[in-house]
């Protein structure tokens, strides 16, 4: 489980009743289903509970509809399947990241005087969790360079919020290469 206590809402769930999305077939595909999310959010009524099939726990996604007042609830169905239930609530806590110690490794390094992050081996959303654990722990400083495989569109919220920007410097074949930054948007 998630590791707190379950929504009210959750303790008398049918499943059969809820909004159906399996987002598995799609990601498999190499297409990112938040559009296709977005829009089945927007169609639910106030009494609706969209339940979402996905590969991993989508944490990122949390948080971004919990920004929407949302509350969701994650359950691990094996290792490779989450099911993820959304309702709408009047109050909504985010849920948290977890720790970055518990993200597989990847390469940390400093090159002339600037922290760089090479996240392209690590599945969604380990690549954004890394980013913002780096913020919040002050690792990088107020300037660091990261290594992606495909546009961390997630990230965008999470860091304006905070007051901190991306920009892609370089996009090729091997994926992009990002300045995160804090401070006024240049």
């Amino acid at each position: 489980m998630t590791g707190r206590i379950q929504p009210v809402w959750f303790a008398n769930l049918n499943v059969d009743e809820c909004v159906h999305m399996d987002v598995r077939p799609i990601l498999t595909g190499g297409v990112d289903p938040l559009q296709q999310i977005l829009v089945k959010v927007d169609l639910l009524s106030s009494d609706d509970i969209l339940l979402i099939d996905a590969p991993f726990d989508p944490v990122p996604l949390r948080r971004m509809l919990g920004a929407r007042g949302y509350e969701s609830n994650a359950v691990p169905i094996s290792d490779k399947h989450w099911r993820v239930f959304f309702k709408k609530q009047d109050t909504v806590d985010l849920p948290a990241l977890p720790d970055i110690s518990d993200l597989p490794p990847f390469p940390l390094y400093w090159h002339e005087g600037m922290l760089e992050m090479d996240l392209r081996k690590l599945e969604p959303p380990n690549p954004m969790i890394a980013i913002l654990k780096v913020i919040k722990g002050g690792e990088g400083g107020d300037n660091f360079m990261v290594r992606l495989i495909r546009d961390p569109i997630y990230l965008y919220p999470e860091l304006s919020e905070q007051n901190w920007y991306a920009e892609t410097l370089e996009e090729n074949e091997d994926g992009l290469k990002v300045r995160i930054y804090q401070g006024n948007k240049s």
